[in-house]
């Protein structure tokens, strides 16, 4: 999977996409085509180079870095150019300007990372190509078929300009012809300096092809760096099989709630090859805390440090989401049949013991309790029975006992009376998860219910029916 295709499946990633401070139009396409990585060495090899980039950044070199993006800034896309370079065609002038300009932007960027103790990104060095492009050695980043290139096309420029120059003094002179002739054969020499300039360049099309690679990476090396120092990310190690978060946070509602001047709580987690419920009472941020290991998943395995304190991650093959705001409707299907087609891919690739991680937000919660509940214990059951890791958001009670149950703390201890009202309950609201080895679900619905003033009526009623049925 490429990045590109996970941004859509996954709304944390585009914020985060945005976020980063990519320098080229040529970064950023490299970094949508970055393919999911799945073993421990390629993903280890790129968070060494994120984070020896945010170590040089801490440092007294800091200021390379800044250099090295102001170039960044100055780097096109010559895709296409290059293409047609390594097809062994006979480029334009604008062609080779892009081939030109950018030698020389790669050049320079190469030399401003020499100057770190220790090498980022090998960038080939470019210099044969530009002193093809550039025989005149002025440096700039424009291109022209020099008088350098041959001394005939010199002496005939030359020839052109005296006849010229003659015409503006004496404009009766008849010179159209010899002026023709001439102009004739300076643009045939010019056709024949730029074929030789394009076979001359063409043994150093893979020199290119990898500068173009590598100057691409390095702007998202240190976008990836920037990023993690902005937002507080951390490197995550690689784990075998557990996967434990201290201080995880989703990094979009972190920024949210910034800017109303409000906090957001980081959780504690940690996760093996089997299922883990999670309970707790509407708004308790069920629904975040899946969101937020599926974004963490990804940033890890595309080669970026994760919103979290510290973590150690569990490497999968896919990552399979079922949360109710992401659920689609479409060919006639109910909110339920679509959810159980999600369901059902998860359950087969369980029985197919496929690396993957489950991630379910409140489980068959559209159909009736009794068939609900049945329906989670039988697809946690599979899950158990196939080591898949996997999380389930519910508030069904009477869960399997033989699964690990976590409970959102939730208004988990008394208030004053007129203590929390409809505008600041999210402020009492303790998002920490703990240990519920109960196989009931806390009734906290008719709590929250009452502090958002919610008709008198219908709480006492409802507490009358729940007294009824205990």
């Amino acid at each position: 999977m490429k990045l590109r295709t996970a941004i859509s499946q996954v709304k944390g990633l585009h914020y985060l996409m945005e976020s980063m401070q990519l320098q080229s139009s040529l970064g950023k396409r490299y970094l949508l085509d970055t393919y999911m990585m799945y073993q421990a060495n390629e993903i280890n090899q790129e968070l060494d180079l994120v984070e020896r980039t945010y170590t040089i950044r801490e440092g007294k070199k800091a200021g390379l870095i800044s250099k090295i993006q102001t170039k960044l800034m100055q780097v096109r896309d010559i895709k296409g150019s290059l293409k047609n370079i390594q097809s062994n065609s006979i480029l334009d002038d604008i062609e080779l300007f892009e081939i030109k300009s950018f030698a020389l932007v790669s050049n320079a960027i190469l030399k401003l990372q020499n100057e770190f103790e220790t090498t980022l990104i090998e960038i080939p060095d470019l210099n044969h190509v530009i002193s093809i492009l550039d025989p005149e050695n002025n440096s700039v980043p424009s291109f022209y078929i020099y008088d350098a290139y041959s001394k005939d096309l010199a002496i005939t420029r030359k020839k052109i300009q005296e006849l010229k120059a003659a015409r503006k003094l004496d404009p009766e002179m008849d010179l159209g012809a010899k002026l023709d002739i001439l102009e004739n054969k300076a643009a045939e020499i010019e056709a024949e300096v730029r074929t030789q300039v394009c076979e001359n360049i063409y043994p150093y099309s893979n020199d290119l092809e990898k500068a173009l690679n590598q100057v691409a990476h390095l702007d998202v090396i240190i976008a990836k760096a920037i990023l993690a120092d902005n937002m507080a990310f951390t490197r995550a190690q690689i784990s075998e099989s557990t996967t434990e978060y201290k201080a995880m946070f989703h990094p979009q509602i972190k920024e949210a709630l910034a800017l109303s001047n409000k906090k957001f709580q980081a959780i504690d987690i940690k996760l093996n090859q089997s299922v883990c419920f999670i309970t707790g009472a509407n708004m308790a941020g069920k629904t975040v805390i899946l969101k937020t290991l599926a974004l963490c998943q990804y940033l890890l395995q595309f080669g970026f440090f994760v919103p979290a304190q510290s973590a150690h991650i569990a490497l999968v093959n896919r990552i399979l989401v079922s949360v109710g705001d992401d659920q689609s409707e479409q060919n006639g299907l109910s909110s339920f049949a679509s959810e159980m087609v999600k369901i059902n891919e998860m359950v087969e690739a369980s029985i197919n013991k496929e690396n993957v991680l489950v991630l379910v937000d409140e489980l068959a919660r559209t159909t009736n309790p009794t068939e609900g509940r049945a329906i989670v214990n039988a697809v946690a059951e599979i899950f158990n029975e196939n080591n898949t890791l996997s999380v389930i958001t519910t508030h069904y009670s009477g869960l399997n006992k033989t699964c690990r149950k976590l409970r959102v703390k939730g208004l988990d201890k008394e208030f004053k009376p007129g203590e929390i009202n409809k505008n600041n309950i999210n402020d009492y609201m303790d998002y920490a998860l703990v240990e519920d080895d109960a196989s009931w679900v806390p009734h906290e619905a008719l709590r929250i219910a009452e502090i958002l003033g919610i008709n008198q009526q219908i709480i006492e009623k409802a507490n009358k029916n729940l007294l009824a049925k205990s």
